[in-house]
């Protein structure tokens, strides 16, 4: 089971780098963007942009999904960190089951903090 962890581990990597890619492009080269026909002036921060992408569907998916692989990838990696050590040996399972409750929590209040704030 462990190596099908490692294997969600390198792909939760991936899918968080070609987010992070789509994020960096649409935060930061609006410069870019704005030399396009019909774009017009682009500022990704002002509150009628940040807005439009809350209550876009397919931004909130993104969103869901960017915070779902990056719960698993943070987590799954600090728990490889810390069974590494002496201690975490022994505590393997109290560490798993911590971080699994901590996850969930964190998955269900930003699933829910980003549904509401777009009005989907």
């Amino acid at each position: 089971m462990k190596g099908r962890y490692w294997v969600l581990h390198y792909i939760s990597g991936g899918v968080l780098f070609i987010l992070l890619l789509g994020h960096t492009f649409i935060m930061h080269f609006e410069k870019f963007i704005s030399r396009f026909p019909g774009a017009g002036n682009i500022e990704p921060l002002e509150w009628e942009m940040v807005i439009g992408r809350a209550k876009n569907v397919s931004f909130t998916i993104l969103y869901i999904i960017f915070l779902f692989f990056a719960l698993f990838h943070g987590f799954y990696g600090l728990k490889n960190i810390l069974i590494e050590t002496e201690l975490g040996k022994k505590f393997e399972k109290p560490i798993v089951f911590i971080f699994w409750i901590i996850g969930i929590f964190l998955f269900i209040f930003g699933t829910y903090t980003t549904v509401k704030a777009g009005g989907v």
